[in-house]
């Protein structure tokens, strides 16, 4: 008898909640295509209020590795924000990829843009200081919003033990 009330309701609510993933907010990043999720794919209750996704990306080229950082970046804000999933996300640029990080250098300026969305939904960016001073870059020039810190290396270290998945795209 239990088994059937509960396969009635099951039967009687699934309506009401089937296709609630196609009512959720969209958020829009410059150049980052809408792709629709399936009803009912979903990471089950994996990611929650209470588990969070954290992830810090390395990067340190400013072509295709740090292109692609960016667009899992904001895929991810995509899935997790409209569900009410918290999530924690700083993007460490290292090496040349401090190059686009300059707020006045027109050859990367194709990246202003999404760097200022992400900013807007949370992504913290952090420059590593050793970088910009290997190549002599200028401090006041970098986006006002992202902060230089020590070595990029070991914030990616200090982040992963504060338990945040490590990304690091490749070629």
């Amino acid at each position: 008898m239990k088994n059937l009330l509960t396969s009635l309701i099951l039967l009687i609510t699934f309506p009401l909640f089937a296709g609630q993933e196609s009512k959720l907010d969209v958020i829009d990043f410059p150049n980052i295509p809408e792709i629709p999720v399936p009803d009912g794919m979903n990471y089950g209750q994996f990611f929650t209020k209470e588990n969070p996704a954290k992830l810090v990306f390395g990067v340190s080229d400013p072509g295709h590795q740090l292109k692609e950082s960016l667009i899992n970046a904001a895929y991810t804000i995509k899935y997790l924000k409209p569900r009410g999933i918290p999530y924690q996300i700083e993007l460490v640029l290292y090496g040349k990829a401090i190059l686009p990080a300059n707020s006045f250098d027109e050859k990367y300026a194709s990246y202003a843009a999404l760097f200022n969305e992400l900013n807007k939904h949370g992504v913290v960016f952090s420059i590593c200081n050793n970088t910009i001073e290997a190549l002599r870059a200028d401090r006041n020039d970098l986006y006002e919003y992202m902060q230089v810190i020590p070595a990029g290396i070991l914030q990616i270290v200090k982040k992963q033990m504060q338990g945040f998945a490590y990304i690091h795209n490749t070629k």
